[in-house]
């Protein structure tokens, strides 16, 4: 399941400088967009703020119960 709104939030830029925004890897940027996996805790509320969209929003899933792997 993609995560449009992290998608919008990321707009033109590469996957490479919204990882580097927030200190991870390309391949955690790209997993989280893809569903595949979920941002720690700390790092979705920094989303949120920076983004100006609800956690629970752009990381539905998370909020609702549906299966994911682990964090990265």
């Amino acid at each position: 399941m993609k995560r449009a709104e992290l998608i919008k939030f990321r707009g033109d830029k590469s996957q490479a400088d919204m990882a580097k925004k927030y200190n991870v890897s390309q391949q955690a940027w790209s997993s989280w967009e893809n569903g595949d996996k979920r941002p720690d805790v700390t790092i979705m509320k920094q989303i949120e703020v920076d983004s100006g969209i609800p956690m629970e929003v752009i990381f539905f899933d998370v909020f609702n119960n549906e299966s994911l792997s682990s964090t990265v």
